[in-house]
């Protein structure tokens, strides 16, 4: 499934980056479970909203940002510019090697990825991660079908909930943030 944004899309989501940086997706960032040399998928990267704050936090360790657009990933090379320790991918969870990851995290994505798919991008998420490694999300609350799936396909592909919490988002309203760690 290819999706492109639109400019006006880039432009609101550079706008919410710049308004809301710090309490929306610094915030985010800053409850992943890192220690700074780790190797981490930002699954959806998008404009590189978060992954800008998680590569401040891998001074030692590696950020792979991929996202299916081309046009979020030239957005996400924008914003990213300066570091060095990231790789920038367009492509799909499937083309990831099996146990090359500590951490995968993603933000306000897989609740747009269609039943179907996700049945092919968890397990493939699930295959990337090292055993003891860490899978994040944070996605909208109002989104609780799609948010079951999710839970489901993360049991059924051998990982364990570690926490979970409620949060409100300046803009996007509630979400639900879930680390899970893969057996």
């Amino acid at each position: 499934m290819k999706y492109e944004p639109s400019r006006l899309e880039i432009l609101l989501t550079r706008l919410a980056f710049y308004f809301y940086g710090k309490s929306v997706y610094r915030s985010f960032a800053d409850r992943l479970p890192l220690k700074g040399g780790e190797r981490v998928l930002d699954f959806g990267c998008g404009m590189g909203t978060v992954a800008y704050y998680v590569a401040k936090r891998l001074p030692l360790g590696h950020l792979i940002c991929l996202d299916i657009s081309s046009r979020w990933l030239n957005a996400c090379r924008k914003t990213l510019r300066g570091f060095e320790n990231i790789v920038f991918i367009q492509g799909e969870a499937t083309m990831l090697a099996a146990g090359s990851l500590d951490t995968v995290y993603s933000h306000f994505v897989l609740h747009d990825i269609s039943e179907s798919e996700l049945e092919k991008v968890i397990p493939a998420l699930a295959r990337a991660l090292k055993v003891g490694g860490v899978f994040v999300f944070r996605e909208p609350l109002n989104e609780a079908e799609k948010i079951n799936i999710i839970k489901r396909l993360m049991k059924q592909n051998n990982f364990i909930l570690r926490d979970s919490r409620i949060t409100d988002i300046p803009v996007m309203g509630n979400a639900l943030e879930s680390i899970y760690i893969k057996k």
